[in-house]
């Protein structure tokens, strides 16, 4: 009897042994690929919050390393900042939600906010990702004069709005805790543009 545990015990070992190495060998063989992809990530939704004709010079942040966490970006046009960029994440109801926003350099409002990554429930948590057509299914069947735009109800609240007003920021329903982990991680991001600010 006793032989048998420490046998099973013995085999369990070392098929944790074997699968541990497994996932360290896979990881360290595709850790420069995950990176390229994130920083190709963060590249697309600094482009995409930049104020339109504004450029951004992503080897030079204001603060941080290029394409680091608390990196911190000016978007500029002709030779003046147009807005601040900066990301910030929160954890959500299953998994971090990781955003990118640019305040206005004028009034340092909210210009736009995205979210990078997050991995939040199907269906629910998932919403303050994904994006909606203007168009009806009238205008799909026999077209419409304006071109289709592509928009999210949820984080077009944060548009023009200060941290003091995110309470007017509806959550999505039955999923507060993954709007409350966007808002927190917008809070984060205009928090690192305000001390990049005052160091500069």
């Amino acid at each position: 009897m006793i032989g048998n545990i420490i046998r099973f015990v013995v085999i369990l070992g070392l098929c944790c042994l074997v699968m541990g190495g497994g996932v360290a060998v896979l990881y360290a063989v595709f850790k420069a690929d995950l990176a390229r992809r994130d920083n190709e990530a963060r590249e697309f939704a600094i482009r995409d919050v930049s104020p339109e004709g504004s450029t951004v010079d992503l080897q030079k942040p204001l603060a941080g390393q290029p394409f680091a966490d608390d990196a911190v970006y000016a978007a500029v046009i002709g030779d003046k900042p147009a807005a601040y960029i900066a990301g910030g994440e929160a954890t959500g109801y299953s998994s971090t939600v990781r955003v990118m926003v640019s305040l206005r350099a004028s009034d340092r409002k909210i210009e736009k906010i995205v979210v990078v990554s997050q991995n939040e429930t199907p269906g629910l948590g998932t919403r303050v990702a994904e994006s909606r057509s203007n168009f009806t299914l009238w205008d799909k069947i026999f077209g419409a004069r304006e071109a289709e735009q592509l928009f999210n109800p949820f984080l077009g609240q944060f548009t023009g709005k200060a941290p003091a007003e995110f309470k007017d920021v509806h959550a999505i329903t039955a999923a507060t805790i993954t709007s409350n982990a966007t808002k927190r991680a917008a809070e984060q991001a205009i928090q690192r543009i305000r001390e990049a600010l005052e160091k500069k």
